[in-house]
This record gives structure tokens, C-alpha cells and sequence, in this order.
């Protein structure tokens, strides 16, 4: 899935928001039929706010926020005040990625299975990248060409994965254990010492 970057735009909108439990899978939320799911992703150098109406969340760089969930139809987004204007469809998954003061958008899967765990893995470094087990034995996801993203929906298990860039290059990721219905994402992103890899649980957000 190739991503698209998105423009910035001074449109001021109020869209209604809800959110659910964070400890909640995306197929068990209580969101209207046809919502849009939206997330960004802190790919700057420095740690940012973002703000939906009345709701804020830090984030760290490299950290991914929480889903919320929406009608379909217009959202602004505010980044450290900048707003930004997006039309979201319905049964819509989306992950906003902020850098250089611009958003990269990414499609991602909509998941409601309650028999699988799914994995999905953002690539932004300029290295074609993949996931793979420990060992290197079995291919999970990708290649993954730069500004991409991809996704496979597994078994419920305990996993020891690694990202292998072309350079030869290989990044472990901390094992974890998958649990079934649940959306695990994989970060592949440049830092000051060079490419790193996380792998963390996707939640959705609470509102205070």
C-alpha cells in the first residue's frame, strides 16, 4: 500500500468524535456502523501534540497514537496547533504519519476477525524492508519498498521477529505474544543512530 501525503489546509471543522476502552480490540468497540478509524504516527525529531476537538495526546518521536473513531464525512486534525483537513470514508483505517511538517497517509486493513491477531508493518526508511521470524527462516510481511506499508493476519501466538533491511541489515524486535482479534503494528523508521524497528499493540483511545 503506497502512501499519499496529504496538504495542509486552514478549513475549521468540528467533527464528532467517540472512543472506546484502549484495551479493547477493534472488532469489539461499540462504534457506529461504518465508522472511520484515524491514528498518526510521530515520525519528527521532537515530541508533538495532537488534538482532535477536545481531546490531546503527546506523542514521543517514533511513537504511534491511539485510534479514534468517526462518522464518514470532513475532520480537521491540529499537530502543535497546525491544522490539517481530511475527508474520511466509511469502513476507513487510516494511519497519518507527521513529518516535515506534512502528513504521509497510510490505507490500513480493516480488521474484525475474532480468530486472528493482525500484523502491520510502516516502513519509512529508504531501505526496502521486511518482517521476518528470528531466524530469518520464514518471510511475514514484505518487502516493503520506502513510505509503504503491508499486512497479515495470523494465528494467536508467541513470536520472536526481526526486520531485515536490503542493506543486510537486521533489526530484533522484542518478543510478544499476539493475541487473537487484537492489531499489532511494526515501526521500521530512521533514527540518530541509524534505522529502528518497535512492535507494540494498537489500542484505541479513551476520551478524560
Amino acid at each position: 500500500m503506497r502512501a499519499w501525503i496529504i496538504v495542509v489546509s486552514l478549513v475549521l471543522l468540528s467533527p464528532v468524535w467517540a472512543a472506546q476502552d484502549g484495551n479493547e480490540g477493534l472488532y469489539e468497540m461499540a462504534a457506529p456502523p461504518d465508522s472511520a478509524f484515524v491514528r498518526v504516527l510521530n515520525l519528527s525529531d521532537r515530541q508533538i501534540q495532537v488534538a482532535l476537538d477536545d481531546w490531546q495526546q503527546p506523542l514521543v518521536p517514533g511513537a504511534l497514537g491511539d485510534y479514534l473513531y468517526r462518522p464518514e464525512g470532513a475532520a480537521t486534525i491540529r499537530i502543535d496547533g497546525q491544522p490539517f483537513a481530511y475527508r474520511f470514508l466509511a469502513r476507513s483505517v487510516q494511519t497519518l504519519a507527521y513529518r516535515d511538517g506534512a502528513l504521509t497517509l497510510f490505507q490500513d486493513q480493516y480488521f474484525d476477525s475474532r480468530i486472528k491477531a493482525l500484523l502491520v508493518m510502516y516502513n519509512l526508511t529508504p531501505s526496502s524492508a521486511s518482517l521476518q521470524t528470528l531466524n530469518g527462516a520464514v518471510n511475514v510481511i514484505g518487502p516493503l519498498a520506502e513510505d509503504s506499508s503491508g499486512a497479515r493476519e495470523i494465528n494467536g501466538v508467541k513470536v520472536a521477529l526481526r526486520v531485515s533491511l536490503d542493506d543486510g541489515r537486521n533489526l530484533p524486535l522484542a518478543p510478544a505474544v499476539l493475541e487473537r482479534g487484537r492489531v499489532y503494528s511494526v515501526v521500521v523508521f530512521g533514527g540518530a543512530s541509524g534505522p529502528q524497528a518497535r512492535l507494540e499493540e494498537s489500542h484505541v483511545a479513551t476520551v478524560p
